[in-house]
């Protein structure tokens, strides 16, 4: 039985997005490159927070998703920390410097700096094709490695935290931090909910 999230893309909230995405997949189709949907249930282009993490995994492939709702420990994580900070779906969508899967089924393979700067047009194009971006969370040092190289607007708040999956969130240190961020990210977008005090973040 067909995902019933594929016709939902057909929205106009996605429709720039997957143009890009569709882009991608032309170019990378003579490699063989397997490019996931971003989620419908989440914000498309109308998001607010772009929380990026390193390149889709296994899961990823397999629901056709970048999506919370894939049955890995990095996804559950990080709908666990995004609820835990109040975020709403409809302010969030979630990406990877490295659009597309990298590993094989024999091996996992985490994304090179190379792959990451190679990326960079694709991950430029995704950031400027939301125009109410507020805030861009990179989660991982991967991640992390792609901030030096976007042009980001003076607008849009960026914050740097922990990868979701389990190597470093079970880390009580790194979980702590990952919950702390999502949460300035919360009072970032939703100042009257979350009232700022003065000298704290």
């Amino acid at each position: 039985m067909p995902d019933p999230r594929i016709a939902r893309l057909n929205d106009a909230r996605f429709t720039n997005l997957m143009r890009l995405i569709d882009e991608m997949r032309d170019r990378g189709r003579s490699h063989k490159l397997e490019y996931p949907n971003v989620d419908p249930n989440d914000g498309g282009q109308i998001a607010r927070a772009l929380f990026l993490l390193e390149t889709p995994g296994r899961k990823s492939v397999a629901s056709g998703f970048v999506s919370r709702c894939n049955d890995d420990e990095t996804a559950k994580n990080m709908g666990r920390a995004l609820d835990k900070a109040k975020l709403l779906r409809a302010d969030v969508v979630l990406w990877n410097v490295v659009p597309y899967y990298l590993s094989t089924e024999d091996k996992n393979r985490n994304a090179t700096s190379a792959q990451v700067r190679a990326a960079i047009p694709d991950t430029q194009a995704f950031v400027d094709a939301l125009p109410s971006l507020e805030a861009i969370v990179f989660c991982g040092r991967k991640a992390q490695r792609a901030i030096k190289c976007l042009r980001v607007p003076r607008t849009v708040t960026k914050f740097e935290t922990f990868h979701t999956g389990a190597q470093a969130y079970n880390h009580q240190r790194c979980q702590k931090h990952i919950h702390e961020t999502f949460r300035k990210v919360a009072r970032l977008l939703y100042p009257d909910v979350y009232p700022t005090t003065r000298g704290k973040t």
